[in-house]
């Protein structure tokens, strides 16, 4: 006579009375007899008992075996039961996908000397719901973006800077910004530097299963804004910009449905902060938009850099390697530092990003070092991005003095003045959660 489990597994569980914790186990049986009563019984069980005094049966599984709710205790017990061949745990897979693969070359996210401690920010969030205006020379196709980014805007008024063949309009891609010789007050070409590109991938890149890098804030959202083009950018498209995402009305553009939090601006010119741009900068802080800016890669007190030495920006100097400011970085009167790599021979001590390796119009997508201030700005952009996600509710006065307060002691010297310190997103995003509600 075929034995069937159903007696012992009616005795098991009347003689088990301990309060465990349930999970999922897959139950082989050594014939479909066996399968058939066991299960029967389950589901019969009486209703009233708790699920560790009886396995709930939930489903036969195509490739065999029956999956049932068991404590650890239980499956134990019922693998050493006449007809059950084996017991195995219903593992949870995750996807492979623990950061990415470029990981190790993103020293600036995790050197314990210089890096900026993302891991630690990111134990309360990675910037979901918070939004990012990256004001730049716009943004090519890339796999990091999928899904990243909102609606855009062209603000470059002047066609012939744009490439495009108009003025203003809704594409915000970077059609390049090369120049030949002689062009753009240099006596030497140069390639298209795709910036806008390596800025965004800084603040909100997603690597999924690819290889590829991640950003300091991969679920917040990126607002794409070009207002750089061939040569530069005019402060009047500049300033409309700013106006723009931090939800204020353009005429003839449609207005945001949503403002950015942070709008980063890792640009700048030598001068004044002019009337204005200050007033867009004062505008956009009024809506709740926090500025964000390089310090300038010149080797000058930021004060003779604009938009750095707009009253109420965060500027941001640029750290080396080593921890020491950076031999190119402004210093002075900045709000803080950030990792900005080397400026010259591109290697793995700069800042990798995402890129494009076209030098005139775009080819591929690939990964890129860059150095400079910069680098450094965005990345303060997406820890205010990780902040404004953490607490949506906090101001922009707010944020300037969480970056500041929570900034640790510079690693290297900076004898000319780098701010408050090395911009710190674990202890930054620790205080904001900290603080959430007591203001």
């Amino acid at each position: 006579m075929r034995f069937t489990p159903v007696v012992a597994l009616a005795a098991f569980t009347a003689s088990t009375t301990a309060s465990v914790a349930s999970d999922r186990y897959i139950v082989h049986f050594a014939d479909a007899a066996s399968a058939r009563a066991a299960t029967h019984a389950s589901q019969f069980a009486p209703t009233e008992r708790r699920l560790s005094d009886a396995p709930r049966h939930l489903r036969s599984l195509a490739a065999g075996g029956e999956v049932f709710e068991l404590g650890p205790d239980e499956a134990s017990r019922v693998s050493a039961l006449p007809g059950v061949d084996a017991v195995e745990e219903d593992l949870m897979f995750e996807p492979t996908t623990v950061v990415a693969s470029l990981w190790k070359r993103q020293w600036y996210m995790h050197d314990p000397k210089v890096g900026v401690d993302a891991e630690k920010a990111w134990k309360y969030t990675r910037g979901a719901g918070a939004v990012v205006a990256v004001l730049d020379t716009g943004i090519t196709p890339h796999p990091e973006f999928d899904g990243q980014l909102l609606p855009g805007y062209d603000f470059i008024s002047d066609a012939g800077a744009a490439r495009d063949g108009d003025g203003r309009d809704a594409d915000p891609t970077d059609m390049g910004n090369w120049s030949d010789p002689g062009e753009c007050h240099s006596p030497e070409g140069k390639a298209s530097t795709w910036h806008g590109t390596h800025m965004a991938g800084l603040i909100a890149a997603r690597a999924g299963n690819r290889p590829g890098i991640v950003g300091l804030a991969p679920e917040a959202k990126l607002i794409p804004v070009r207002v750089l083009g061939r040569c530069g950018g005019r402060s009047s498209d500049i300033a409309d910009a700013i106006v723009w995402a931090s939800g204020g009305d353009v005429p003839g553009v449609p207005t945001l449905a949503r403002r950015a939090d942070v709008i980063n601006l890792s640009m700048g010119t030598t001068g004044a902060c002019g009337p204005l741009l200050r007033r867009a900068i004062e505008q956009a802080r009024s809506r709740g938009s926090v500025i964000v800016t390089s310090a300038g890669n010149d080797q000058k007190n930021a004060n003779t850099n604009t938009p750095a030495n707009c009253p109420g920006v965060v500027s941001v100097a640029a750290l080396g390697r080593d921890g020491a400011m950076a031999s190119y970085s402004n210093f002075g009167n900045v709000t803080l530092a950030a990792p900005g790599g080397h400026i010259g021979d591109r290697g793995a001590d700069d800042i990798l990003s995402t890129w494009d390796i076209g030098k005139r119009g775009r080819e591929r997508s690939v990964f890129g070092y860059r150095g400079g201030t910069s680098v450094a700005a965005p990345q303060v952009a997406a820890l205010v991005a990780l902040m404004r996600s953490a607490d949506p509710d906090i101001t922009v006065d707010q944020v300037t003095q969480q970056l500041v307060d929570n900034a640790r002691p510079l690693p290297g010297p900076c004898p000319k003045g780098c701010g408050a310190g090395l911009m710190d997103a674990g202890a930054t995003v620790d205080a904001v959660v900290e603080d959430r509600g007591r203001y």
